[in-house]
């Protein structure tokens, strides 16, 4: 693997800002690490179902730490994958799969919340 190359986020007000960037431009967004198995399984869930998705790669990132700061503050925790579906994080590898199981993950793509909000089933 080599050196991560892109620009990096010193502060989590930077940080948060390059996050929200992303989930508002991208419609699924996976904050996630080359070799965590919870991200390949939550890829695999959204690749069975013909979902495209933006990776944002924490490996390699000096910043990474500050990024999974901001993220467990924005989500309630710290570890990846953390995916997002129209700007709502729906957890991580084992409820994007719960949701691919009850196929419910095009639909909460192919949705468009009126109210910014998404129905996540119980």
């Amino acid at each position: 693997m080599g050196s991560f190359q892109g620009k990096t986020y010193d502060t989590k007000e930077e940080a948060e800002e390059f996050i929200k960037e992303a989930i508002s431009t991208h419609t699924v967004v996976i904050f996630s690490k080359v070799t965590c198995p919870y991200c390949i399984q939550a890829k695999r869930a959204l690749n069975s179902n013909g979902i495209k998705y933006h990776v944002v790669s924490l490996t390699g990132r000096p910043d990474q730490g500050v990024i999974q700061d901001v993220l467990l503050n924005m989500t309630g925790a710290r570890t990846v994958p953390r995916v997002f579906i129209h700007q709502k994080c729906i957890g991580g590898g084992n409820e994007t799969s719960a949701l691919n199981k009850q196929n419910k993950l095009k639909e909460l793509v192919s949705e468009k919340p009126e109210n910014g909000q998404l129905d996540l089933p119980a």
